[in-house]
């Protein structure tokens, strides 16, 4: 055991971890298993907050002893989509550093175990070559849900449900991510406390405080509260803010516009107002019924505002950096991912942060979701020699996590670093209450979850006769999974 993280340990079991309960998106508001130890003492402190020490529940005479774990999480090779979930060798007084490294430390402390780190490009091509060599390589690992939709068609993942030991039914685990990913009751992806690399790759509206108040408009907050932060609301105030900047009569990244986006947004926005690119029935199989009369009105509403160039900014189309744009006060609304909060605290006016806005005010729910071509999910490969171990390794990292690590990220790092305002706190609670799992975007059967991406990268509005074009070989795909699927443990 490194004689700094015993250190970590012996000083953060010195202090009360204050811990707000309903931080990580999907989870429940319930305690996990009590330990008898004095660290899972419960104290309620206020109905907003309350003081819980979470702790799987482990059998008394296990003995790991001197084992190693390892899991595979992303290299450095990517800029953005890096590890930061278990990077940390020291503290030095980094919220999200420190909360990682105490976490470890504690879990290390707990079982007697080494936590080993193997840093690889994160599209799953180790996991699948480790597994068909049989070397046994990794005992758990992270990797894109698209990757990690691949490598469990092509049999290379653990059947997570098939696990007895652990516990998904727990807090630490997203609910969400255990109900929506699952298949035929089989589910070989998860994700939740033990990670914040998926909550980085939520689409999110970063919009210009100093705009909105110049150009007299609602304020945003005030919407969202009273439920009438929707499509039609974000397309007005679009609309009211754009401007030919430099009076040339074209409009370029000189120009102030109301709207700057990239072409997934129009996805995440489908699903934001409730749309699904695949739905499951009672026995937990997927089906497509992705297009109806309102799937096709909210993606005439959503395109009224995206094809209006005069008003949005199509920033994969021409090339533009929306978020230098909006930074420099050409945007009032950005829609892009979470992780851009640290480059949004280099502009000089301030900024709010709010949930993908609901299609109308009838929708009962804000819908946020995962960007599942970057976004980690937790696996285990097939060839994994002791499940056991490996559940009781995840379930302690688990409520750690829940513990120090996402009230550090969630309450240090998001709301009291980077966010600049107390309103932003309620919609951060919205947004991580809300992240749904699309399982036809992830798997993108027949290529439909890129349809409307496609159609937005070239400004087309012909939805109904291409969906209808890819809807065959979508569904074959889709029966193929389901298939393939039943022949899995």
């Amino acid at each position: 055991m490194n004689k700094l993280r015993i250190t970590a340990l012996l000083l953060a079991m010195l202090s009360v971890v204050t811990v707000f309960a309903s931080c990580a998106g999907g989870d429940q508001d319930t305690v996990g298993s009590a330990d008898t130890t004095a660290d899972a003492a419960v104290t309620t402190a206020s109905p907003e907050t309350t003081n819980i020490v979470y702790s799987a529940e482990l059998p008394a005479d296990i003995d790991y002893t001197g084992r190693d774990f390892t899991i595979m999480v992303y290299d450095e090779s990517n800029a953005t989509w890096y590890d930061v979930d278990f990077n940390a060798t020291e503290e030095n007084g980094e919220p999200i550093n420190d909360a990682v490294f105490r976490r470890t430390a504690k879990t290390e402390e707990k079982l007697g175990i080494d936590i080993e780190r193997a840093p690889v490009p994160g599209y799953g091509a180790s996991i699948k070559k480790s597994v068909q060599a049989g070397d046994h390589a990794y005992d758990a690992g992270f990797v894109y849900t698209h990757g990690a939709v691949q490598l469990a068609e092509d049999k290379i993942l653990y059947n997570l449900n098939a696990i007895s030991d652990l516990q998904l039914d727990q807090p630490w685990w997203d609910q969400n991510a255990v109900e929506d990913l699952s298949i035929d009751n089989k589910l070989f992806m998860v994700t939740g406390d033990i990670s914040i690399m998926y909550k980085k790759s939520l689409r999110v509206v970063y919009y210009n405080k100093a705009l909105a108040v110049n150009y007299t408009l609602d304020n945003p907050y005030q919407l969202m509260d009273e439920h009438t932060w929707t499509l039609e609301a974000m397309t007005n105030m679009s609309k009211a803010v754009s401007e030919d900047l430099d009076g040339d009569g074209d409009r370029d990244e000189n120009d102030r516009y109301g709207f700057v986006y990239s072409i997934d947004s129009i996805a995440l926005g489908l699903i934001a107002s409730g749309v699904e690119f695949a739905s499951k029935d009672a026995d937990d199989l997927p089906y497509i019924d992705f297009y109806n009369e309102r799937t096709q009105q909210i993606w005439e509403d959503y395109i009224a505002l995206f094809y209006d160039k005069e008003v949005a900014d199509n920033c994969t189309a021409t090339g533009h950096d929306g978020g230098a744009m909006f930074r420099n006060d050409q945007a009032l609304f950005c829609c892009i991912e979470l992780h851009n909060i640290e480059k949004m605290r280099e502009m000089a006016n301030d900024f709010g942060i709010l949930p993908m806005p609901l299609y109308e005010e009838t929708q009962e729910e804000y819908h946020c979701t995962i960007n599942p071509h970057v976004a980690a999910m937790l696996v285990i490969p097939a060839d994994n020699e002791d499940v056991t171990y490996t559940a009781h390794v995840l379930d302690t990292l688990g409520a750690e996590s829940k513990n120090l690590l996402t009230p550090a990220y969630y309450e240090k790092y998001l709301k009291g670093k980077s966010a600049r305002d107390n309103e932003s706190e309620a919609s951060l609670d919205i947004i991580f209450s809300s992240v749904r799992y699309d399982l036809g975007y992830a798997y993108n059967w027949g290529t439909l979850g890129d349809l409307p991406l496609t159609l937005v990268r070239a400004y087309k509005e012909d939805f109904a006769s291409q969906y209808n074009k890819l809807l065959s070989k979508a569904e074959k795909a889709l029966s193929k999974t389901i298939d393939h699927y039943a022949d899995m443990d």
